[in-house]
């Protein structure tokens, strides 16, 4: 598939999220699981993953980098995974070690989380390595997420050092994405075709 280009006109943020969603979920069932192998592939030869004992991991939704083998990889070679639960009250992420996939329950805007019984939650700041959800990237290794702004308040709030990695469909590149001078681009972005550093 084609990466998006660019977006013009008045919040170019929200239009480059809703073209990048468009196109996501265009891809069939199939095209998805195809094309996350390929992703999970290049992340597991990664040294940042083999040397993480702590693994912070998004839960993916149907369309997104599936990460449900991923993070079943990652328990069976006997690292710790947590992943996020949204707090509404304060508008932020927690993060909960999970211990099977089949711990998980639909949680908040549709997306699995740890069901009660099964809160153990951890500091992020435990986490040797973690994966980032996007909806649109650049290759500068900025991000557009999906506008509630959680995954980037959670990570402004971590000190230097611990590698963040965005997992992404080359389809949902752009040519760049917006950024503030404060906006901090992810550490590296691994894509079915290739893994893009851009600090760290």
């Amino acid at each position: 598939m084609r990466s998006m280009g660019s977006i013009g006109g008045g919040d170019a943020k929200k239009g480059l999220r809703e073209a990048a969603l468009r196109t996501r979920r265009s891809m069939d069932r199939d095209e998805v699981k195809l094309l996350s192998e390929r992703v999970q592939e290049k992340l597991r030869s990664l040294g940042e993953f083999e040397r993480a004992k702590v693994l912070a991991s998004y839960v993916s939704t149907k369309d997104e980098v599936q990460t449900d083998e991923v993070i079943s990889t990652s328990l069976r070679l006997g690292k710790r995974v947590l992943v996020p639960i949204v707090d509404q009250t304060r508008t932020k992420l927690l993060f909960s070690e999970l211990r099977d996939v089949s711990e998980l329950g639909e949680g908040h805007y549709g997306i699995r989380e740890p069901r009660s019984q099964f809160l153990r939650i951890v500091p992020l700041e435990e986490a040797g390595l973690i994966l980032v959800p996007l909806v649109a990237w650049d290759e500068r290794g900025f991000r557009v997420g999906y506008g509630k702004g959680y995954f980037d308040k959670a990570l402004g709030h971590l000190k230097d050092g611990i590698p963040t990695i965005g997992l992404a469909f080359e389809a949902q590149r752009v040519d760049r994405v917006p950024n503030e001078e404060f906006d901090i681009p992810l550490g590296s972005i691994v894509t079915e075709r290739r893994v893009l550093r851009f600090r760290g």
